[in-house]
């Protein structure tokens, strides 16, 4: 039978107008209950002033049915009847739906047409049939009847997580924490029934059980991260749920952090500041402050297990000072270990935030005594410090040869810019722009014979880099001319240039620099930045010569293939 069949005025045929209306009532108000067909009959049951059961038949003309209320008595056809029939319609308009849909909603049709025992029956062979589905489905099993507790589920946990396996293979490591998932998923579904220190204690040996395991399992694919991140956050979730005092659960996350299992859980303090009451973190930092001030100043020759500890233990209590604004327990913290020129540096920096000037000259010296020989990162890191700090004095010609001093070393087009910048800020005599200028052109002309060639090299590439920032294109045309310089740069000047003629023999050179690399990426960019420079021609000349360049490096890589081959593929047109 069609289900279009079962329309309003057929049911208000068989019921008539008031139980029809108050049937719809009951349908709308979702108390048709257990609804189920097989073959030509649909049972169900409808809350009422009590449970009525209801069976309907399905036949070529329509419907017929009762029910076991007193308005029925199993013959005639009454409001609990229409609640039922308005379902089924309802369900098969919806199979209709799915029929019509993708093929996940096909299966979810034909799986809604099976009767209940057809139902269980597949399911059953799904699951026998796969593993990691019959570990699952038996722990949901278990936890259904009662037969879980946290015993049961630590000695899954046990079995899930079987250590000393030496699996290295991806297929390998991929089934084992496939199946250790299914546990891990029925223990986060589980925990929130069990007291919170019977859940702890569980997450707790899993992820130590974990860690164990993964002693002889090479999981860099990163199979277990779905395991480690359930965990993790069961571990939050259940700190949360503990009724323990501040000092207490200060304590034992206390342990956690450094007791030497602290790579096995979620950062701590800060995965952790959302759960606990201001008074556990206080409680919390209370024990690092102790902790800390238990610790000797660290030495120049201190161990590195000394420095790690002493700054494990600063970080989070130096992220709550910084939090604070406290300047004072700022610097206490750094005073420790100011035989770390790191450390000494940032201690100035946090002084000239605060504008706390007066100190900022003790930190740099700290700096500079234990300054390492050759470790030029930190020495300019202090220097530029040593900067900020004679500028807020006044000290604006000293600032600026200093400034000179470190672009002298880096060359860095930034560095340039801060000495131009203090040059124009402070009208100063000197005119550092010329005299970069003039420095590189000494060392790419007149390099001393202990310069490096890579020095050399480099003065190049920034006097381009100058010539770029300011504008003076002419120049930079004529030091590409007369030197090599750095490809990156020459693609740079090539875009900056506003004619295609002058950017022509500059992407011929670079296109020879790419297809010189014989391979098949610099085939490609050559190949690449011939494409762009065509975009850009504009008159009939241009296009001339580019041809002329084509048929040039034709002839010039005629060797190397591949190139030849998609050479012509890209500019077949052009090539004729």
């Amino acid at each position: 039978m069609d289900e279009t069949l079962i329309s309003d005025s057929q049911l208000i045929m068989l019921a008539g107008d008031a139980a029809f209306g108050r049937g719809a009532q009951y349908y709308q108000q979702g108390m048709v209950i257990n609804w189920d067909k097989n073959g030509a009959t649909i049972t169900a049951e409808v809350e009422g002033s009590e449970l009525y059961h209801v069976a309907l038949k399905l036949t070529k003309r329509g419907l017929t049915g009762g029910c076991n209320c007193p308005a029925s008595e199993g013959i005639d056809f009454c409001k609990h009847c229409v609640a039922v029939a308005l379902a089924y319609r309802a369900e098969q308009a919806k199979q209709v739906q799915l029929v019509e849909g993708d093929t996940s909603d096909r299966i979810h049709a034909y799986l809604e047409s099976l009767d209940k025992p057809s139902l269980v029956e597949t399911l059953l062979t799904l699951i026998e049939n796969e593993p990691v589905l019959h570990q699952k489905w038996s722990l949901k099993a278990d936890a259904a009847f009662g037969v879980l507790d946290h015993k049961a589920l630590k000695k899954r946990i046990t079995a899930a997580l079987p250590i000393n396996r030496g699996l290295f293979r991806y297929s390998q490591v991929s089934h084992y924490f496939s199946k250790a998932e299914a546990v891990i998923e029925q223990l986060a579904e589980q925990v929130s029934q069990l007291t919170a220190e019977q859940s702890l204690a569980l997450v707790d040996y899993a992820l130590a059980r974990m860690d164990k395991a993964l002693e002889t399992i090479d999981d860099s694919g990163g199979f277990r991260f779905h395991c480690e991140h359930l965990l993790h956050t069961l571990h939050i979730q259940t700190v949360q749920r503990l009724y323990w005092p501040a000092d207490k659960l200060a304590g034992y996350l206390y342990e956690k952090s450094f007791g030497g299992d602290e790579d096995r859980y979620p950062p701590i303090p800060d995965a952790y500041l959302d759960v606990l009451s201001k008074e556990s973190q206080d409680a919390y930092h209370e024990r690092l402050q102790q902790a800390w001030d238990a610790l000797p100043t660290l030495s120049a020759n201190s161990k590195w297990e000394e420095r790690y500890r002493l700054i494990r233990l600063r970080d989070p209590l130096l992220k709550r000072a910084l939090a604070a604004g406290d300047l004072p327990a700022i610097l206490a913290l750094y005073q420790k270990t100011t035989s770390d020129e790191r450390d000494c540096l940032a201690a100035a920096e946090q002084c000239i935030e605060y504008e706390a000037w007066d100190q900022v000259e003790a930190w740099l010296a700290y700096a500079a005594k234990c300054e390492k020989q050759n470790d030029y990162h930190w020495r300019l890191e202090r220097n530029r410090l040593e900067i900020r700090l004679k500028l807020h004095r006044g000290e604006t010609d000293a600032a600026a040869e200093q400034q000179w001093g470190i672009y002298q070393h880096t060359q860095q087009l930034e560095d340039y810019r801060q000495l131009v910048a203090l040059m124009e800020a402070h009208d100063l005599v000197v005119d550092y722009r010329q005299r970069a200028c003039d420095w590189l052109l000494k060392c790419i002309t007149q390099p001393s014979e202990k310069m490096p060639f890579y020095q050399s090299q480099q003065a190049k590439d920034s006097l381009l880099e100058i010539y770029l920032h300011e504008g003076r294109l002419d120049d930079a045309q004529a030091l590409c001319t007369e030197h090599p310089v750095s490809a990156h740069l020459l693609y740079q000047l090539a875009k900056a240039l506003p004619s295609p003629d002058a950017r022509l023999p500059l992407y011929l050179r670079l296109v020879r620099l790419y297809v010189e690399q014989t391979n098949k990426q610099g085939y490609r960019q050559g190949i690449a930045l011939l494409k762009e420079l065509k975009k850009s021609l504009e008159t009939p000349a241009q296009y001339t010569a580019f041809a002329h360049m084509l048929t040039q490096l034709r002839s010039e890589f005629k060797a190397k293939r591949n190139f030849i081959k998609w050479l012509n593929e890209a500019f077949s047109d052009t090539l004729k």
